[in-house]
């Protein structure tokens, strides 16, 4: 039985989790990616990315990626990014799938959880050696981007480790919120946006919520982030209507928030219901 807005959070997280560690199993898709490459593209180097590895996953809507590091003079020196997509997908041979959504991946479909988006990537290093980022394909522009993939991932395990751990339960739910609109926005922007919320109670789930909408409303035309706007692959029409998506959520999770604070758990919970969806507990 629900009779508060805590315990409501807590069923629905515990409903969208993905519970436990699954690094190892990671490794061991990444591997036999490689494997089954072979010889026929030069790898120098590869690793899984992603939700999983940062711990950010959802139950049943989790895929692995993984960054493979091509030789840049034989793989992607003056190739557009639909050419080395394709190149990829080819060396992957049966079971790959097509190129995910976002033009940025060959998804190789497996008969057990999880499949794996693998994503081509060049480094570009500095002056002494050390890798500076990665670029990676955008096919839907024909664009390469640049990346930081582990940084990203330090910078949400050190959020994770300052913040508490209801830093990364609310990452999630906003995932699940996410994946469910009409227009939905990419998982790194939307990890970036929680990283950008300062001086929030991230005890306190509802108000948490409601600040990542807020600032979430304001990353749409430009949000700043280690030498890069991460909100550039969004066309204006479509900045908008994610934005119209998030102001009239933004309200909703105020007033859900209000109606906590004075005990009125039964309306409370009536709102954050209709913002999540059916997977967040009725009141009783």
């Amino acid at each position: 039985m629900v009779w508060t807005v805590p315990y409501a959070f807590d069923q629905f997280y515990a409903a969208i989790n993905l519970p436990g560690d699954h690094r190892a199993l990671a490794n061991t898709r990444k591997d036999w990616i490689i494997r089954r490459i072979g010889t026929s593209l030069d790898v120098l180097n590869s690793f899984p990315m992603g939700s999983i590895p940062r711990f950010t996953a959802l139950e049943a809507h989790a895929d692995l990626d993984v960054i493979l590091v091509l030789h840049f003079g034989k793989h992607i020196k003056d190739e557009k990014p639909s050419a080395v997509l394709s190149t990829v997908k080819a060396a992957l041979g049966s079971g790959a799938g097509s190129v995910r959504r976002n033009g940025q991946a060959v998804t190789m479909r497996f008969e057990s959880w999880p499949d794996v988006d693998v994503v081509p990537a060049s480094r570009v290093t500095n002056d002494d050696g050390s890798i500076s980022h990665y670029n990676i394909p955008d096919m839907n522009r024909e664009e390469w981007i640049e990346t930081k993939p582990n940084l990203h991932t330090r910078h949400m395990i050190d959020a994770a480790s300052e913040r508490g751990a209801n830093f990364r339960r609310v990452v999630k739910m906003m995932k699940d919120w996410n994946r469910r609109q009409d227009v939905s926005i990419q998982s790194y922007h939307l990890e970036v946006i929680a990283l950008k919320m300062d001086a929030v109670d991230w005890d306190d789930t509802g108000w948490a919520i409601y600040q990542w909408f807020v600032t979430a409303e304001s990353s749409l035309d430009w949000l700043w982030h280690e030498g890069k706007d991460v909100s550039e692959y969004l066309s204006a029409p479509r900045a908008l209507r994610v934005k119209n998506q998030i102001a009239d959520t933004k309200n909703k999770a105020f007033t859900a928030w209000y109606k906590a604070s004075i005990e009125d758990n039964r309306e409370a919970i009536r709102i954050w219901r209709s913002i999540f969806g059916n997977r967040f507990p009725t009141y009783g």
